[in-house]
């Protein structure tokens, strides 16, 4: 019996090796196909709890796939080579999924213009487990890319559970997943030979993905989490009747609205308006800023033109809609830029004024 399990178990190991060009990146692919489902079908609580679900499943699947390896003899039970010939499934599943929740969060958003610094880190963590899969498989990797992970989601996770969005809330989130994942290190280090030995580089890699977060997102070079824009326009009027609001802009095709910048046409006595919907937490109140400017032809500098800003409250799948409106305006080229009250962008809408 043991001499079958274990040649189950060399099958198994020999399928995952030769297939596992296409498992890593195929299994990320299907946990970033399943968060496109479910983001669009179920509840932001439920998303949650979902999200929550990988993060813990995921951090099982590396604890029982380290331990298993500091193993000195094979084991005799064979649904624990099992579980261990599929743990890789389970890890690039589960980091799938959540990497795909930052994604998609920010894709959905509509502020791709600012948030394409972050889209680009998660896509290119994905890519990196295809182009350099022997080393994205290593433990010290993977504990890595889990703190990333943790952090993003409890970047998410706290502004609905603490209903603030605030620069400590980002650090708390960082602060949480570093002492999970370094407090993960230590006891895996006591039970697993080869984590013992790599100990203090992946207490380097982890404390440096906490660092490198927080300079980005304190630079400003990745929006704040979880706040994005959901709809975001220039109009020539906007009628608002209770919860209803009216927008009156400019025809545009199919083909047009797919260019950046809108050409919006209006007199230079009549006011143009700034429009957005803006998604936040429940419970969550914050004010938003419409930073308007104008590009200087012969400077080739944007020129502050105003700022103007509304109060929103979370809660609204759709988002907290609210707008700016700014007249005396003079033709040319200009831009809104949508920013939190700690002047973090969330986006910005492009427009070309013209007469009538």
């Amino acid at each position: 019996m043991l001499k079958e399990s274990l040649r189950l178990d060399k099958k198994l190991r020999a399928y995952y090796d030769k297939h596992e060009r296409l498992l890593v990146p195929g299994l990320l692919v299907a946990g970033f196909i399943f968060d496109l489902i479910t983001f669009q079908i179920m509840s932001m609580k439920s998303t949650m709890q979902f999200l929550g679900a990988y993060a813990i499943l995921a951090a099982l699947a590396l604890i029982y796939q380290n331990i298993f390896d500091g193993r000195r003899s094979p084991s005799k039970w064979a649904i624990l080579r099992y579980l261990r010939a599929l743990s890789p499934y389970v890890i690039q599943l589960t980091f799938g999924a959540l990497l795909s929740s930052s994604l998609l969060f920010y894709w959905y958003s509509g502020s791709l213009s600012v948030s394409w610094p972050l889209l680009a880190l998660v896509t290119g963590v994905m890519i990196s487990s295809e182009l350099f899969r022997q080393y994205y498989l290593k433990p010290i990797t993977l504990f890595g890319v889990y703190t990333f992970l943790l952090l993003s989601y409890f970047a998410i996770l706290l502004p609905f559970v603490m209903h603030s969005i605030n620069g400590w809330i980002f650090i708390i989130s960082g602060a949480m997943s570093t002492f999970i994942v370094l407090l993960l290190i230590t006891c895996l280090a006591q039970l697993a030979e080869h984590i013992e030995r790599q100990k203090k580089l992946m207490y380097v890699v982890v404390m440096g993905v906490f660092v490198l977060m927080n300079v980005l997102y304190f630079l400003n070079i990745i929006p704040p989490l979880p706040l994005s824009i959901r709809e975001a326009g220039i109009y020539n009027q906007i009628i608002r009747d209770g919860n209803l609001f009216t927008l009156v802009g400019e025809d545009e095709s199919f083909w047009q609205g797919l260019v950046p910048g809108q050409i919006v046409h209006a007199n230079l006595d009549e006011g143009v308006y700034a429009y957005t919907s803006i998604f936040a937490p429940a419970e969550v109140r914050t004010t938003i800023y419409h930073n308007w400017e104008y590009k200087n032809l012969d400077t080739g500098k944007w020129e502050e033109r105003g700022v103007l800003n509304f109060k929103i409250r979370g809660g609204r799948p759709e988002g907290y809609r609210g707008y700016t409106m700014k007249s005396q305006l003079e033709y040319g080229k200009w831009r809104v830029t949508v920013a939190n009250e700690r002047g973090q962008v969330l986006g910005r809408v492009i427009f070309t004024l013209v007469a009538p």
